[in-house]
């Protein structure tokens, strides 16, 4: 027998000892298995001094570790497998009926075996009739929540657990265990638990809705991935989607906003939708079937736009407002009028009979303080209160609401904002601003959720590819850049990490306009999400992630997940060559992972295709197609294919454009009429992506030689300000600022990072409907290497200009 044990100590490397030398080891240091190995002595993953994989077998290796993820607290694989059977007999014992069909629904695949309850006595199976037996334990409070064990012998597999929802999950490993493609498991035993308890997804259904079958989808994937915490962002300035029935105006008026250009023909009419009580109650009651817990946010004081259309007497502005149908950080809040109070009490006590969370969010985020300063109530009331500025009134306001909340047995939770004036002594803390909010929330014994933008925003973009199938936020946040985020910040007291409850994802979806966006902007970042709130920190290893990623991609993909696979994906970056008539392509994927094979003809690769070394030499007018493997030969990715043009090399897209000077690369969004409201409610946008700097039209272009060039081909399309600009008002101005203010309106001008106020070329900007591609070649005097900036003085009114690409003319 072979031992392979993977510790705290030594866990960036496998070390194979034979059993006897294994057990020297441990007479002589006392080797511990993680505590969950030994029933008598069960205690949470966070206190433990040690972590353990524990594999025996003859042929113990990497690739025997079965792709589960998250990854499992403990693990033995020991010698023997089950071959999964055609027709699997179930046995539950102390299992309730309702519970036992959501068990038989998780282990179901159409790739599994088909699942057929059987009596108790069968318990016991043979090799030639295996069986699976869930038992559920009495409650034992020496037992950690939510956890499982799971057997897999060659006549069956066993899951016990002492509460229901460590059954669930149990049922979750086993669903990925099933789906192996070998029709084996291989013999183990699985002892698990989370690492934290609160383990989360936010989705904004205020700026684009998605349907309920939508939110069914998200909860689907979650469960799959042991996530618990749906957090449903309801309320904000482009809309309520919650019905009440005390204000009928909020979801006849609040839903829904008119833009101009809103519709797919820009015909201005309604977007928007709300969830019917009883959706929401369907919903809640889907969720909680497997064990999602759903959190919903209603907005305030600020983003509450939407809420003061519907009934204008709780806005602090004294005059009425529309539903926003711009983005950015708007200027309507809630008044402080006891009857706003009132009113806001009453949603709430329908909020609270829909959804039986112990938390309810109230944002609190973002709230600007122009109209409290400016409205003589609101002063009245700081007067009255005796609070020293806007922010401390803020704190009284949130602690009111928090007050009454805990009054109804219920807690509080806002964004970290919260803190600014004083953090009132009922609320939790959700940081988005990196980790400090939430600590220093733990620090004063308050509990805390992690939820950084920084790491954890998944609207911002998973890739810089030009092939990225969707919208998206600048900076890129990979993967990787997920993975690698501990939630547990390393140096903080146990005492502060005992009040992080845990860690949450964000979908804000000013950019993702259907269902299947969203979606495809989670997965697979909430892979990495979920491993990280999972699994013990010492067994999260990127190399062994990536390794069991794909089988979990391919799981969600048969499900109907829309799965992201840009990680994996080929990336082409194409070069002048020294040999004339060729262009260097270069190939490489962001995960920097698997085998690339290629062809330059047009086919598909497959395992016969040649293997990509070295960057390759090649003329134009062939199409290279790559696509990258794994070492079993299954594919990690959909091909990248691309037409080799006489200019690719001379081509500058999306992928390579930088911020100019002073500014900041906003977004990437599709150019296509439809972009604010797909044609279709599950369309993902195709390429081509256009660039945006929100705050002025302008993106800059790294060195590149201009020796011999004689003008730039820019390829750009004018875009609706709909959820563009970061001011309130679709009538803003953004004032001209810059160099660019001197050159006429409606002029594209062409400078270098090194003489930013001489203007090296300019052409005249075409005056043309929306969505209409604009081609302008803009002949320049400039020679040598340089790195550009393109960009337009603003103007009132103007739209954006997306930029495409830009290619040097030689």
């Amino acid at each position: 027998m072979v031992t392979l044990l993977l510790c705290m100590r030594a866990y960036d490397r496998y070390s194979y000892e034979t059993e006897a030398q294994a057990r020297r080891t441990r007479s002589t240091r006392q080797t511990r298995t993680h505590p969950m190995m030994r029933p008598s002595h069960r205690r949470p993953l966070a206190t433990t001094a040690l972590a353990a994989l524990l594999f025996t077998g003859a042929q113990a290796r990497a690739d025997d570790i079965p792709p589960l993820l998250p990854l499992p607290a403990s693990m033995t694989l020991v010698a023997g497998h089950l071959r999964i059977p055609a027709t699997l007999p179930v046995t539950t014992d102390n299992v309730a009926p309702a519970q036992s069909d959501i068990l038989l629904e998780t282990l179901h695949s159409r790739s599994g075996p088909t699942l057929v309850a059987a009596p108790a006595s069968r318990a016991t199976g043979t090799p030639a009739t295996p069986t699976l037996h869930f038992r559920l334990l009495p409650a034992d409070p020496s037992a950690p929540a939510e956890s499982y064990d799971l057997t897999v012998t060659p006549t069956g597999v066993t899951i016990i657990a002492h509460d229901q929802v460590g059954l669930y999950y149990g049922a979750v490993t086993l669903a990925q265990l099933l789906s192996s493609p070998t029709k084996t498991i291989p013999a183990l035993r699985i002892r698990d638990q989370p690492r934290l308890r609160w383990r989360g997804m936010m989705v904004d259904s205020s700026r684009h809705f998605q349907t309920p079958d939508d939110i069914r989808t998200m909860i689907d994937a979650m469960g799959r991935l042991k996530l618990n915490v749906l957090h449903w962002h309801l309320t904000d300035d482009q809309g309520w989607r919650i019905e009440i029935r005390r204000y009928p105006e909020l979801t006849r008026i609040g839903a829904w906003r008119h833009a101009p250009d809103s519709g797919p023909n820009g015909d201005g009419a309604p977007y928007g939708g709300f969830y019917t009580q009883d959706q929401i109650r369907e919903i809640v009651a889907y969720a909680e079937a497997r064990n999602i817990t759903i959190v919903p946010e209603l907005d305030m004081p600020g983003h509450a736009q939407a809420a003061i259309a519907a009934y204008p007497e709780i806005g602090s502005g004294g005059t009425p407002t529309q539903v926003s149908t711009v983005m950015g950080i708007h200027p309507y809040l809630y008044n402080t009028d006891d009857r706003t109070f009132t009113f806001i009490e009453n949603v709430l006590t329908e909020v609270l009979e829909l959804f039986p969370s112990r938390f309810i969010h109230l944002g609190g985020d973002e709230a600007v303080k122009e109209q409290w300063r400016s409205s003589p109530s609101v002063q009245a009331r700081m007067r009255a209160l005796g609070v020293r500025d806007e922010e401390a009134l803020q704190s009284w306001f949130i602690e009111r609401l928090g007050t009454w909340l805990a009054s109804h047995d219920r807690r509080l939770i806002g964004w970290d904002e919260i803190l600014k004036g004083g953090l009132p002594p009922s609320a939790s803390v959700m940081s988005w601003h990196g980790v400090k909010g939430a600590v220093a929330a733990a620090e004063a014994g308050h509990d805390a959720v992690m939820a950084p933008s920084s790491s954890l925003y998944f609207d911002y973009l998973q890739t810089n590819r030009d092939e990225e199938p969707a919208g998206g936020r600048y900076p890129i946040e990979s993967l990787a850049t997920v993975y690698q985020f501990d939630p547990l910040p390393p140096g903080t007291t146990p005492q502060v990490q005992q009040h992080i409850l845990g860690v949450e994802g964000a979908l804000w979806t000013e950019y993702f306009t259907s269902g299947a966006s969203v979606l495809h902007a989670a997965f697979p970042r909430a892979s990495a999400l979920a491993e990280i709130a999972w699994t013990p920190r010492p067994l999260q290893k990127w190399d062994s992630f990536l390794h069991r990623l794909p089988a979990e991609m391919r799981r969600e993909s048969e499900h109907g997940v829309p799965v992201a696979d840009g990680a994996f994906a080929v990336t082409l970056q194409a070069t002048p060559s020294d040999t004339p008539g060729r262009i260097t392509l270069t190939l490489s994927n962001q995960a920097n992972t698997g085998l690339i094979r290629y062809t330059l003809d047009g086919t598909e690769p497959d395992q016969t295709a040649p293997l990509y070394r070295v960057p390759l030499q090649a003329p134009a007018g062939v199409t290279l197609t790559a696509i990258p493997f794994d070492k079993a030969g299954h594919p990690l990715a959909t091909p990248t294919r691309r037409v080799i043009t006489p200019d690719l090399a001379d081509q500058r897209t999306g992928s390579s454009f930088i911020a100019c000077p002073g500014g900041k690369l906003s977004v990437r969004v599709p150019a296509t009429p439809d972009a604010i409201v797909p044609a279709t409610p599950d369309a993902i946008a195709p390429s081509p992506y256009l660039t945006i700097d929100r705050n002025h039209d302008c993106v800059a272009i790294p060195v590149t030689s201009l020796y011999g060039t004689k003008s730039l081909a820019v390829d750009l399309i004018p875009m609706s300000r709909f959820f563009g600009t970061p001011q309130d008002d679709p009538s803003d101005t953004r004032a001209a600022t810059g160099p660019g203010s001197a050159l006429p309106p409606n002029t594209l001008a062409v400078r270098t990072t090194d003489e930013p106020d001489t203007v090296i070329g300019s052409a005249p900007l075409p005056i043309g409907p929306l969505g209409k591609p604009l081609h302008l070649v803009v002949p320049i005097t400039a020679q040598g290497a340089h790195a550009l900036i393109l960009d337009s003085p603003e103007s009132p009114g103007r739209p954006y200009y997306g930029f495409e690409s830009v290619t040097i003319i030689r």
